[in-house]
């Protein structure tokens, strides 16, 4: 049996979209593969039970059988952490070991999913270090390629504190302008330093959208018109907090947004409907003006009423929005083809099963 931990040094680097699609490509050639989300990031309550948000969609996905708080059996939270600072004892090594035990079973292949950064879990004795140790397991770094002259050191750090455990690298969202130097100068040499490159995936627009349905769960919002409209992707956002005709020129900047203000600002409303917008986020929990809807229901714009203050609003869109989450089957199966034709994971199975 192969296993197999994707991590990452860095949020948000797309290794739930990797790790699922390693699992389909070797499914898909025969073998027999499980997936283990060790330590969760991403809580939430399925069944009365907390979970992690990725863990369950990839269970669902790969039709597993185990059930999800198997699949995750360690998920991080901030009243788990303050019982372990007033002296609560976890045996959380114990919690994954029992949990590889009955996904492993039969299988060839167990794919791995690191928590959000790959230090994540140290507290607890489960950091992607120690868990490789205890489960035999071979790193997959997945790294951002958001400065092409920085992300050697990265790579190379990382290589030297996972050592004989570093199975190679992907490069995730990689730009068209940025494809030449990375496989042709960087890769080369970081190969030569005993670093084995397998690939990268392309920088998608698309990829980096939100669905405002996806948008209003995120916030709990209320939906108070164009409720047909809510399949409409986000591309970014803007925050309306200036006069009307500043609001105007400023929003005329962007299009396929979001525009997050205060429900009492019907001047910035209006200013943002007359500009490209998918969807106008109230926050507040202030209805708007009748005058609003009306603009807003004629357009085909949805007005999201949220009750939160600006600040927090802002803080959850932009956890969603830039981020990939890959629980649409579109996206899915985009990733995946990128990955066929971009990354060698033929080569990585194989480089792990020897």
């Amino acid at each position: 049996m192969n296993n197999l931990l994707v991590v990452s040094t860095e949020v948000y680097s797309g290794k739930t979209g990797i790790c699922l699609s390693i699992a389909l490509f070797a499914k898909a050639k025969g073998e027999k593969v499980g997936y283990i989300k060790p330590v969760g990031n991403l809580p939430f309550k399925e069944n009365g039970s907390t979970v992690d948000k990725d863990a369950a969609f990839i269970k669902r996905t790969l039709k597993m059988d185990e059930k999800v708080d198997v699949i995750s059996p360690v998920v991080l939270n901030s009243p788990k952490t303050n019982r372990l600072f007033k002296g609560e004892q976890f045996d959380t090594q114990g919690d994954v070991k029992k949990a590889f035990d009955i996904i492993s079973k039969d299988r060839d292949l167990i794919v791995m999913e690191g928590s959000a950064h790959i230090n994540d879990g140290r507290l607890f004795n489960v950091s992607a270090y120690e868990i490789a140790e205890m489960l035999n397991a071979k790193m997959l770094l997945v790294t951002k390629l958001d400065n092409p002259y920085e992300i050697a050191d990265d790579i190379l750090i990382a290589k030297d504190q996972m050592k004989d455990r570093f199975q190679g690298v992907i490069c995730n969202w990689v730009r068209r302008s940025q494809r030449e130097l990375l496989t042709e100068t960087i890769a080369p040499y970081l190969e030569s330093l005993g670093v084995r490159f397998y690939g990268f995936i392309p920088r998608e627009k698309d990829l980096l959208s939100v669905s405002v349905k996806e948008l209003t769960e995120k916030l709990r919002g209320q939906v108070l018109c164009s409720e047909s409209r809510l399949d409409e992707r986000v591309d970014t956002f803007m925050v309306g907090a200036m006069g009307q005709e500043q609001a105007l020129r400023f929003f005329q900047r962007q299009s396929n947004k979001a525009v997050i203000t205060g429900g009492d600002r019907s001047d910035v409303q209006l200013a943002a409907l007359e500009t490209p917008t998918k969807a106008l986020i109230l926050t507040g929990n202030y209805t708007p003006t009748p005058t609003v809807l009306g603009v807003a229901e004629q357009k085909g714009i949805p007005v999201v009423l949220v009750d939160m203050d600006t600040l927090t609003a802002v803080d959850k869109t932009e956890s969603l929005i830039g981020h990939v989450r890959v629980h649409e089957k579109s996206k899915l199966e985009r990733i995946q083809a990128l990955i066929d034709e971009h990354a060698d994971l033929e080569g990585l199975l194989r480089d792990i099963s020897s």
